[in-house]
């Protein structure tokens, strides 16, 4: 699941009527509007919305400082943010989530599978609004290049 928060939304936008996710993808900005915290500690934040919806997952983004993902055991793995150049952050969730639930469900490496997943939001951010789909021969490149 996705959860954006929009000029739609804004006033009736409510994930806790969702319950067993298996992984949900939002912004730190949208998981401090559905907690009504401003400040606090987002990891803490992020674990009391995955109890109360019953989600497997929960993906926070944080822009420029990258991603984290907590699991069942409410460990947080984490990856930096790796966008070069931000043109546009339109789909850039929905790479994310395509990605990495994917991996997730395939039993890649919880690791593995945020590093996959924040590479191609990264290359989302890089273009306009949903313009270029994720390039799989640009992101294996990518890949091998960390790799080395």
């Amino acid at each position: 699941m996705n959860a954006q928060v929009n000029a739609a939304n804004i006033g009736t936008h409510n994930i806790r009527k969702y319950k067993d996710i298996n992984c949900l993808i939002i912004n730190e900005t949208e998981l401090r509007h559905e907690m009504r915290q401003r400040e606090g500690d987002i990891q803490k934040m992020a674990a009391t919305l995955k109890g109360l919806i019953n989600a497997n997952y929960i993906t926070v983004t944080k822009g420029k400082s990258g991603v984290f993902l907590l699991n069942d055991r409410k460990l947080p793995v984490t990856c930096p943010g790796f966008a070069t150049q931000v043109v546009d952050k339109i789909g850039s969730g929905d790479a994310l989530l395509a990605l990495l639930s994917v991996c997730l469900y395939s039993n890649f490496d919880e690791n593995l599978s945020l590093f996959i997943g924040s590479l191609a939001a990264a290359q989302s951010v890089e273009t306009i609004g949903n313009s270029k789909s994720v390039n799989k021969i640009l992101l294996l490149k990518t890949i091998s290049h960390f790799l080395k």
